[in-house]
């Protein structure tokens, strides 16, 4: 007798991956919150980030994410107490880990590991520069938190996802995104982009100097063109994510049960947008990332100031690396990879 054909529910993949990424925030956060971890925001993010209907990429993100953090992180951490107080070297190692991670995501097959491995590493950097004292606290966290946030995403994958049950995955490469000289140029404007962001930062004591790096690199592509469009998307995906945060603060954002369910309705809302194939997708992400940045912290949110220093540092380090990619960059299309 053949098998009967599997039933049709008519949810699509997308709404599944999108529903398991909102279930799988929810529990990262409340595992680092009840562990006592600094900024569970972390662990909420990098569900977010690895969120993909394909299972086998998922799963690649994951282990890349973790692999990456921990070598930026023990890396970090030591060269940063041999470079506290030498704020040149410090400056140096931050430019330098920008374009290595720049050019490895553009040209290696293990791309994500590279590019957050150095970003990671940039990070710990920032900190020897900003808080020494807290240098220790924040790279020991910071690897719970990615653990937590990856473990906590991909299981949810797997028990709501598409394919829900399956749970063979392997590891998937990927090809070089550009050329190696269109890619050394993406890394040395992502350099002059970092090391710029480190000198306006101390000249005016700008916010939020972490995030104001993390948005400049992020948006660095591999086609100029992709670059300037991404940026826009950042802004825009910043404002509305940041705003629908904001409400739910104002509304009540000291009632746990009215924090919780908004926080799942957002997170699977933007990432429906997110995990979609259409032209606007970036905006999915970065509202998404703007939510939990305005909602998630180590105690329920009582103030306007994080998302709005977010926002400052995202249109800072967009701003900035935008004029770089203009002004470095040939007024030609993009090359073929080779």
């Amino acid at each position: 007798m053949a098998e009967a054909a599997p039933r049709d529910t008519g949810i699509s993949d997308v709404d599944r991956q999108a529903f398991a990424t909102a279930t799988g925030v929810l529990a990262a956060v409340y595992i680092a919150l009840l562990m006592g971890l600094a900024e569970p925001y972390w662990a909420a993010l990098s569900v977010m980030i690895i969120a993909n209907v394909d299972r086998d990429a998922l799963f690649t993100k994951g282990v890349l994410r973790i692999t990456g953090t921990f070598i930026g992180v023990i890396g970090g951490y030591y060269v940063g107490q041999w470079a506290e107080g030498l704020p040149v070297m410090q400056a140096a190692l931050v430019t330098i880990a920008a374009a290595v991670g720049t050019y490895g995501r553009q040209r290696s097959a293990y791309g994500y590991a590279w590019f957050y491995g150095a970003l990671t590493f940039a990070l710990v950097m920032l900190y020897t520069m900003t808080t020494p004292d807290q240098l220790y606290s924040f790279a020991h966290y910071r690897c719970y938190e990615i653990v937590i946030g990856v473990v906590c995403g991909t299981l949810a994958s797997w028990a709501l996802g598409p394919h829900a049950g399956e749970l063979h995955a392997r590891l998937k490469t990927q090809a070089a995104a550009t050329t190696a000289l269109n890619a050394e140029r993406q890394s040395l404007i992502a350099g002059v982009g970092a090391l710029t962001i480190v000198i306006i930062w101390s000249l005016f004591d700008l916010p939020q100097l972490p995030q104001v790096l993390i948005s400049s690199l992020i948006v660095v592509d591999s086609d100029p063109l992709a670059t300037r469009h991404r940026g826009f998307q950042r802004i825009l995906g910043c404002v509305m994510g940041g705003t629908a945060g904001l409400l739910v603060i104002l509304i009540d954002a000291s009632d746990v049960w009215w924090w919780a369910s908004m926080l799942f309705l957002g997170v699977f809302s933007f990432a429906r947008i997110h995990l979609s194939k259409s032209e606007q997708a970036y905006i999915g992400t970065q509202s998404a990332i703007a939510f939990l940045a305005t909602l998630v912290s180590a105690s329920p949110p009582d103030s306007l100031d994080p998302p709005i220093n977010r926002l400052v540092g995202i249109v800072i380090g967009v701003s900035i690396m935008t004029v770089l990619v203009w002004a470095l960059n040939p007024q030609k299309p993009a090359e073929t990879p080779a």
